[in-house]
């Protein structure tokens, strides 16, 4: 009568086994060494912003000689029909203003861009702005009059950035984007010209054709740039 036996495993077989097991680790390991070496430049995440904006208010033409009494830091200057942005919270902690990009898109071209830094304006002395500071450009195919908007005219006859406390360069709650828009028909300025001769801020169709004007805030670091918020005038009258 035969009779079977169970077979133990080999010895061979055990000691490869552990070998194998060895081998793994120690190329895990070296895996695991490799890759500590190697540094992931994940995109960071875009800064956010938080705004209210209001139609309806009105802001003095700091921009503007014609419409004040002069042009020193104490100017007493005609009020002029604007739109409000005021910034109501932000993150992280801290956002330069020179990283922050405003672009005006008016009827299908580039009215102005700057950064919130450049285009920071202590009220009273706005017909004096900084170095660099941007100029307008075109608004489609809309003109102004044949005043100094015609050409080479500053950034704040537009618009500007009042910062809560001038100089800070970073974003603060409090800060004000102030958008003027043109006056109506029978507006005249302080020298008499009526209708106005010259700029007074953004055209009246853009605040009643939708998607004719748009203000995008965009946040650059480097060689990237990424949208951090986009206004349409649309309904935002500030007549």
């Amino acid at each position: 009568m035969r009779r079977f036996h169970r077979r133990r495993p080999s010895s061979r077989r055990a000691v490869a086994t552990i070998i194998s097991v060895i081998l793994l680790v120690a190329i895990t390991v070296i895996l695991i060494g490799v890759l500590a070496t190697f540094r992931f430049n994940l995109p960071s995440q875009s800064p956010q912003v938080w705004y209210s904006a209001a139609g309806n208010e009105s802001e003095e033409a700091w921009g503007d000689p014609t419409d004040c009494t002069n042009t020193t830091i104490h100017a007493a200057c005609d009020p002029l029909p604007a739109v409000f942005v005021s910034m109501t919270a932000y993150t992280p902690s801290y956002i330069s203003l020179a990283q922050l990009k405003l672009v005006f898109i008016c009827n299908g071209t580039e009215l102005m861009n700057g950064t919130l830094q450049a285009l920071e304006v202590v009220p009273g002395s706005g017909a004096n702005p900084g170095s660099g500071s941007p100029v307008l450009k075109s608004c489609g195919t809309w003109t102004w009059g044949s005043g100094l908007g015609t050409s080479g005219t500053f950034f704040n006859r537009l618009l500007y950035y009042q910062q809560k406390t001038p100089g800070i360069p970073g974003i603060q709650i409090g800060d004000i984007l102030v958008v003027y828009s043109h006056p109506k028909l029978d507006f005249s300025d302080r020298s008499g010209h009526n209708p106005d001769d010259d700029y007074h801020g953004a055209p009246l169709w853009c605040f009643t054709v939708k998607n004719a004007c748009t203000l995008y805030l965009d946040y650059t670091s480097g060689t990237s740039t990424s949208l951090v918020f986009s206004i349409s005038l649309f309904q935002l009258s500030g007549i």
